[in-house]
C-alpha cells in the first residue's frame, strides 16, 4: 500500500502487525531523505482470555494452525517472539495493546487478586497498553487494586490515558491518582529505538465511554485531546512517529467498509497522529484504512504492511 495515499501516515488498524517505511524528517535522519523501517505488533480486546478456547485436548500453544484452539497467551507470546525475530533486522518493532485486556473470562473475575493480565503483556513484552471500558467493570476502585497487585508482584507495561480525569477528592480514586505520581499510568509514552522517536498516547473513545463504570473518574473529548497531545508532542518531545491507543471503535458506512466510528472520525479530525490502533468494537481488519489520502509534508513515497494475525 502506497505511503502516498496517506495523510500524515494516518493508517488505522484493527489487529495484527503493521510494518511502515518511512522517510523520517532531515534533522532526525542519519541523513537527509534516508528511510527507516518498523513494526508495530498490536493487540486490542483481550479480555483476559489466558488460556485457548475449546476444543482443549489437542491444543498445542507454541504452533499454529494446527489445531482448532483459538487464542490463549502461550500462543500469543509465541507469536509475538517469532514476528519480533523476523520484523528485528529491518528496524525497531513495538509491541502495543490497545485496551480490555482484561474481564471477559474466569480469570478476569480474579483480577483484582492477580494483576495477571499485566503481569503477562509485560512478560510477552508488551511495550504499552491503554484502558478500555471494561478495565472499569470492578469501579476505579477495583481497577486500581489490580494494577497495584501486578505492580507489587513484578514490572507491568506503562498504561497510557490521556483524557482520563482523576482529579476528583474521591476516596475509589486514591489507589489510580497514586499510580499516576509512580508513573504507571501516564498521559504518553515516548520510546527511542532504532534511532527513530517514538511516543505513543492513549484514548477512550465517546462511545466507549458510556459503557464505562468510572464512578468518579471523567474522560475529556478525545478528540480535543489528542489536538493538545500532538501539538505537545511535535513540539516539546520532538517526536518522530505519533502513535495513538485509540479504544474507540470502528463501524461500516453506506459502502460496506469500516469508514465510521469514533476511531476513524479521530484519524480524520487529528491529522497530525501518524498511526491510529484501533479497538473496542472487536472488528476484524485485514487491511489498514487509510484517511485523508494526503502524505505528511516531509515523508517519502515507500509501502506500508499490514500482516493479518490470526491467533
Amino acid at each position: 500500500m502506497p505511503i502516498d495515499t496517506l495523510s500524515r501516515r494516518e493508517l488505522l488498524a484493527g489487529g495484527g502487525a503493521v510494518g511502515a517505511l518511512v522517510g523520517l524528517h532531515e534533522k532526525r535522519a542519519a541523513a537527509a531523505g534516508e528511510k527507516r523501517t518498523f513494526t508495530i505488533l498490536h493487540t486490542n480486546d483481550l479480555h483476559s482470555n489466558l488460556v485457548g478456547m475449546n476444543p482443549e485436548l489437542d491444543y498445542s500453544p507454541f504452533t499454529l494452525n494446527d489445531d482448532k484452539t483459538l487464542g490463549g497467551f502461550a500462543r500469543l507470546a509465541a507469536l509475538i517472539a517469532t514476528k519480533k525475530a523476523l520484523h528485528e533486522a529491518q528496524g525497531p518493532v513495538l509491541v502495543l495493546d490497545d485496551g480490555d485486556y482484561s474481564n471477559g473470562t474466569a480469570f478476569g473475575a480474579a483480577t483484582r487478586e492477580t494483576g495477571s493480565e499485566l503481569q503477562l503483556l509485560f512478560r510477552m513484552g508488551y511495550d504499552a497498553t491503554t484502558f478500555g471500558n471494561h478495565e472499569f467493570d470492578f469501579g476505579p476502585e477495583g481497577l486500581g487494586t489490580s494494577i497495584d497487585v501486578a505492580v507489587k508482584a513484578g514490572r507491568i507495561p506503562p498504561i497510557v490515558v490521556s483524557n482520563i480525569n482523576l482529579s476528583k477528592q474521591d476516596s475509589t480514586l486514591a489507589e489510580l491518582q497514586r499510580l499516576t505520581r509512580d508513573g504507571a499510568i501516564r498521559s504518553h509514552l515516548v520510546i527511542e529505538r532504532g534511532g527513530i522517536r517514538f511516543c505513543v498516547f492513549g484514548l477512550l473513545g465517546n462511545e466507549a465511554a458510556i459503557y464505562t463504570s468510572s464512578g468518579a473518574a471523567s474522560f475529556s473529548d478525545p478528540i480535543e485531546t489528542a489536538k493538545e497531545m500532538v501539538a505537545m508532542l511535535r513540539e516539546s518531545e520532538k517526536v518522530d512517529v505519533i502513535i495513538c491507543l485509540s479504544h474507540g471503535g470502528l463501524r461500516k458506512g453506506p459502502d460496506g467498509r469500516f469508514s465510521e466510528g469514533d476511531d476513524v472520525d479521530l484519524a480524520r479530525a487529528v491529522p497530525d497522529i501518524d498511526v491510529v490502533i484501533s479497538g473496542h468494537s472487536h472488528t476484524a481488519v485485514r487491511e489498514a484504512i487509510i484517511v485523508n489520502g494526503r502524505t505528511r509534508p516531509w515523508s517519502k513515497p515507500g509501502n506500508t504492511e499490514k500482516i493479518s494475525v490470526n491467533w
